[in-house]
């Protein structure tokens, strides 16, 4: 397996990534017609121009299997956190092809995007996650992380985010 940072030809497999890691990960408690609005060419337009235009502290990063991206990982600045303090980091999304999830590559991406976060001076780390995600909970749990009681909204989908963070 290959950590890398992102380039604009990694976005159709973002792309692709994303769509099928929602529908998978997703389909119990997001509406199904937003699950099924999603399209992966869309998504991969939309993911390239993010990459053209990406704030300087924010990184991309994906993980590569015999030359294939097989997951991406959205890492900056925990901008909407203030109670963490100015120099929070926050991991975005960690994505993985639902045919390689609990493979090993999820963790090691993680692992590295809280690296990089940390060596860029990033204290404390947090990450979301959407409250019906178990899974994805006891994944973050899982590599340290803990509930700390935080929650927002996602407007988009109306639905509740809870906030995981490393030990201090």
């Amino acid at each position: 397996m290959v950590i890398r940072a992102a380039t604009v030809g990694d976005a159709a497999a973002i792309g692709r990534i994303k769509v099928r890691s929602w529908s998978s990960a997703y389909a119990e408690f997001m509406p199904a017609t937003l699950l099924g609005a999603l399209d992966p060419v869309q998504e991969a337009a939309d993911w390239a121009e993010y990459m053209a235009a990406m704030p300087g502290e924010h990184r991309l990063w994906v993980a590569e299997d015999d030359s294939a991206v097989v997951g991406f990982c959205r890492t900056g600045p925990a901008d909407h956190d203030p109670d963490l303090g100015a120099g929070a980091g926050e991991v975005y999304g960690l994505y993985v092809d639902p045919d390689r999830v609990g493979t090993g590559f999820g963790r090691r991406l993680f692992g590295h995007a809280v690296a990089d976060l940390r060596a860029r001076g990033h204290r404390p780390v947090c990450v979301y996650a959407y409250r019906p995600n178990e899974s994805a909970v006891r994944f973050y749990q899982r590599a340290g992380f803990s509930l700390d009681g935080k929650t927002r909204l996602d407007d988009a989908i109306a639905e509740a985010e809870v906030r995981l963070i490393e030990p201090r």
